[in-house]
């Protein structure tokens, strides 16, 4: 084999590289814009800032605050170190929360009332009772806010989550607001 065979070879070996880049720009840049057009780049977007930035405060007693962290980390969808656990004691702590998760056996209907009425206004609010738990009046004042949704089983906790993480702005700044 002589230098101008080697150098025919990396010639088209580099011109396949480039072939390759080439097309996988087009693609992507297909899908950029298909995405935006659909109008899911943004939710998207926010749901992945979410997930890599916001803190998860979960206030329930400590059974109940065990297996809703364990469901929440074995979903994959918030980093374990994103979730901070909280007591009834510590509710002073959640005043720059952006995503809370409340039990309400735990703090009763005054404390989730204060609690949400206290909440930034884009701070996500779960609300997780027992089936029954929660009368008529006290979901009708639950249901003047923003972004609270309330939740009778532990297998809808994690789509509720999801559905606040996209629904609730956030920004880098807002990462400083969370306390630890």
């Amino acid at each position: 084999m002589n230098m101008e065979e080697i150098g025919h070879m990396v010639n088209n070996v580099l011109g396949l590289i480039g072939n390759a880049c080439t097309a996988a720009m087009i693609v992507l840049a297909v899908g950029f814009v298909a995405l935006s057009v659909m109008g899911l780049f943004r939710p998207a977007y926010r749901f992945g800032k979410g997930i890599a930035w916001k803190k998860v405060f979960i206030v329930a007693d400590s059974n109940t605050r065990q297996e809703l962290k364990s469901d929440v980390v074995r979903s994959g969808i918030i980093k374990k170190r994103n979730i901070l656990e909280k007591t009834d004691g510590q509710i002073s702590d959640l005043a720059g929360a952006r995503l809370l998760v409340l039990e309400y056996g735990y703090l009763g209907a005054d404390r989730v009332q204060e609690i949400v009425s206290n909440k930034c206004s884009d701070c996500g609010v779960l609300v997780y009772a027992n089936p029954g738990e929660i009368d008529k009046k006290s979901l009708a004042k639950l249901n003047r806010f923003q972004h609270v949704s309330v939740v009778n089983f532990r297998g809808r906790l994690v789509n509720e989550i999801l559905l606040l993480l996209i629904s609730t702005s956030f920004a880098r700044k807002d990462v400083k607001n969370q306390e630890q």
